[in-house]
């Protein structure tokens, strides 16, 4: 009877053990889709930073207006990719709780902080860049445009720290000795 309940709860402890192994894995490939979406906002917001800057000075109506609308699309593609990230980042830190890495558990929390905060930022930007390229004149397609700048500044700065914090989150989430963990 003893051996039974031995086998059973070597038998538990695996099958914990292996469930939690997986979840880690979920978790490394979450936080890892964050930092690629965080990659992908940055590379969106470098490319719109020469039609917004373009929009936003030139003399010409016209000219300003269709770099208004090549950012506007770029900014588009920029709001999804951070609203992608803040889900992602949303379910991973979840997932690093099932995990049990204090570091991990931090590091996510601030990947899904400045994942919002960028997203946050990108959409304001994004409404901005939307009234400029349907601005009636070239003094408010500016305003817009300069106000857009401004705003993505803001959101390129929180999408890199969360990137940032992703890495490290993705680079804790280890059951080696040498990172921390809740279990010592």
């Amino acid at each position: 009877m003893i051996t039974i309940k031995t086998y059973l709860k070597v038998a538990v402890l695996l099958v914990t053990s292996t469930y939690v192994q997986a979840q880690c894995e979920v978790f490394k490939s979450e936080i890892s889709d964050v930092q690629r979406y965080m990659s992908q906002f940055s590379t969106l917001s470098d490319s719109l930073s020469s039609p917004a800057e373009i929009a936003a000075f030139n003399a010409s109506m016209s000219t300003a207006r269709k770099n208004a609308k090549i950012a506007m699309l770029l900014m588009g593609q920029a709001v999804n990719a951070a609203d992608e990230s803040v889900i992602l980042a949303s379910e991973a830190q979840y997932d690093s709780q099932t995990c049990g890495l204090e570091e991990a558990m931090s590091y996510t929390i601030d990947a899904e902080k400045y994942a919002i905060d960028s997203r946050d930022f990108s959409t304001e930007a994004f409404e901005n860049v939307k009234n400029a390229a349907k601005a009636n004149n070239l003094g408010n397609l500016q305003f817009y445009m300069r106000k857009a700048q401004r705003l993505m500044r803001e959101a390129q700065d929180a999408a890199d720290a969360s990137a940032y914090a992703a890495d490290n989150a993705h680079y804790s989430c280890s059951h080696d000795k040498d990172h921390a963990s809740i279990d010592k």
